[in-house]
């Protein structure tokens, strides 16, 4: 959990941020982007919400994938064209500097996979609604959505442990960088309300960790 709040600190820093934020979680974030990368494996061209600076389109292009990222901010976004142009991937990884908002922009029906690790529990409400929706628009039928986020525990207890050690750390985070996240109560209820199919669901780190994989096997709604 530590790590997941820290990253707001290290964004300010995001030539060494992936260095970081993989030291600070002991390696669990690599873990995580790795794990999220074998669940689309399968795929030919995903879009990458909240791309950073690039390290898991780097893995999904190393299985052969392409990848449009787009990140609000601009100093990861530099960082991760610096990485196209060193490691070669022009053909392989494009990028933009937008927010979520800017989704509307993209092309319907394009991509076979939709992924974002770490940034859904920085948006609002209406933003999520946003992100889900146009993910519905730009995925073809039976396109794959992958979501890996901080979640609230199932457990009252878990739950508990969870908000006492959480609290002061987003204080300290807060008052650092004055930007803030916020563990997500129902991920997989939202991304069915949105018309995808739960296939999987996978808790960790005392249940305060999931990564959900939804199908979209409802007919598109225009």
């Amino acid at each position: 959990m530590f790590s997941y709040i820290f990253m707001k600190i290290l964004e300010s820093r995001p030539k060494s941020y992936d260095r970081l934020i993989n030291k600070a979680s002991r390696g669990r974030v690599l873990s995580v982007k790795q794990a999220v990368a074998a669940e689309l494996i399968t795929t030919d061209r995903v879009l990458d919400i909240g791309c950073g600076t690039g390290e898991l389109a780097v893995m999904l292009a190393a299985q052969g994938v392409c990848v449009d990222g787009f990140d609000i901010n601009s100093k990861m976004i530099e960082i991760a064209r610096e990485r196209i142009m060193t490691e070669n991937l022009e053909s392989a990884f494009t990028v933009r500097h937008m927010g979520v908002e800017g989704m509307d922009s993209l092309a319907t029906s394009i991509y076979d996979g939709v992924v974002s690790t770490l940034v859904f529990s920085e948006f609002s409400d209406d933003e999520r609604r946003f992100a889900y929706k146009h993910a519905v628009r730009v995925l073809k039928p039976n396109g794959l959505i992958v979501i890996a986020d901080e979640v609230v525990p199932r457990k009252t207890i878990n739950k508990l442990f969870h908000t006492i050690i959480r609290v002061p750390m987003l204080l300290t985070t807060f008052l650092i960088s004055r930007t803030t996240t916020r563990p997500l109560s129902n991920l997989s209820e939202e991304l069915a309300a949105a018309g995808f199919t739960i296939e999987k669901e996978t808790r960790s780190h005392g249940d305060s960790f999931a990564i959900v994989v939804g199908r979209l096997t409802q007919e598109k709604q225009t």
